[in-house]
C-alpha cells in the first residue's frame, strides 16, 4: 500500500469519499448515504477513495541549470 495515496493526514472530507459524486458547481456533492452535502463535510459513512483526491504539486523551483537536462 501507498503511504502518499493512504496517508493518515489526509482531511475525510466529502469530496475524497467514495459514496459522494460532484455536482456541476463544484462546491456541493451528492451522497449515496446522506444527500445533498458540502465537499468540506463529512460522515461516518466516509470511505476514502484516492482517485478522486488532487495531490499537491511540488515547485522545482527555478534555481536549474540546463546542464542539469542534458544526458
Amino acid at each position: 500500500m501507498d503511504k502518499k495515496l493512504f496517508d493518515k493526514s489526509i482531511p475525510h472530507v466529502c469530496g475524497h469519499c467514495q459514496n459522494a459524486r460532484l455536482l456541476s458547481g463544484g462546491s456541493e456533492v451528492f451522497c449515496m448515504k446522506k444527500g445533498l452535502r458540502t465537499v468540506t463535510d463529512f460522515c461516518r459513512s466516509y470511505e476514502y477513495d484516492p482517485l478522486k483526491r488532487e495531490p499537491k504539486v511540488k515547485d522545482i523551483g527555478r534555481d536549474y541549470n540546463p546542464e542539469d537536462f542534458k544526458l
